[in-house]
């Protein structure tokens, strides 16, 4: 068992005390300077580290600071023993309050990210369901203001060359507009047996739906009805007249089919 002298047991006495002295006042000086010291985003980096290129340890300026006021206090009550001790726990404290700094330097630059990546996302959530709106709003102008007719000679089904490139070309552009279903009216006029009209405007309506099928326009968007004679407006004796009720009308209704 090691036996102490007076003088030793004082003097190991005086040494942790100089230690814990030194830590003490270190870090009351740290946590003293740093009130109102914050960058203009309000971020406590006035003790923020400097990167050793060579070493790659980190200086922060808390150490220097704590290194002097631990050995001072240190040399004070144990003399060279306790300036060297005093120093040592001085760094230590200034190192521990210079990465307590980071940390909540981090923090807040975390929380300001967060802040603005929240905000950015809301912005453009906003204009993307402006836009939505937008492309709706002319979703409907179409489906409520546009539409398209083709018309047949007698007891035919076929189209004539100048509705099918028109046709061609409808087909294209309804490619780019998936939301748009298609509504096909066929029509007869009134001369003939009913069967037989309604049979007919049956062909018609499904040769159109066939031209725009070939073009690309997905079937499942399609919607095709035949009316026959039913809505016919003209009578048996205006020849001009029954042309405008041999006719395919097309229509379209806002809203892709489920």
């Amino acid at each position: 068992m090691v036996r102490w002298t007076n003088r030793e047991r004082v003097m190991n006495r005086l040494v942790v005390n100089s230690l814990i002295v030194g830590v003490m006042l270190a870090g009351n000086a740290n946590a003293y300077q740093t009130r109102g010291q914050g960058t203009a985003l309000g971020l406590e980096q006035w003790q923020a580290g400097e990167d050793d290129q060579v070493s790659g340890y980190v200086h922060y300026a808390g150490e220097w600071q704590g290194a002097g006021i631990g050995a001072i206090a240190g040399a004070l009550l144990a003399g060279p023993p306790g300036l060297i001790l005093g120093a040592a726990g001085g760094v230590l404290a200034g190192r521990s309050a210079g990465l307590e700094s980071d940390l909540r330097s981090a923090r807040q630059e975390v929380e300001q990210l967060e802040q603005q990546q929240l905000s950015q996302v809301q912005q453009l959530t906003q204009r993307l369901e402006s836009a939505k709106s937008r492309y709706q709003q002319q979703l409907d102008a179409i489906a409520n203001g546009f539409v398209h007719r083709i018309h047949f000679r007698t007891g035919q089904n076929v189209m004539e060359p100048d509705d099918l490139r028109e046709l061609t070309h409808l087909a294209v552009a309804l490619r780019t507009i998936g939301e748009l279903r298609i509504v096909i009216h066929a029509h007869a006029d009134r001369r003939g047996r009913e069967g037989v009209n309604q049979n007919l405007s049956v062909a018609r309506a499904e040769a159109v739906s066939r031209q725009l099928i070939l073009h690309g326009v997905d079937p499942e968007r399609i919607v095709r009805q035949a009316h026959g004679e039913a809505d016919a407006r003209y009578p048996a004796e205006d020849r001009e007249g029954l042309g405008y009720d041999r006719q395919v009308v097309i229509r379209f209704l806002s809203g892709a089919t489920s």
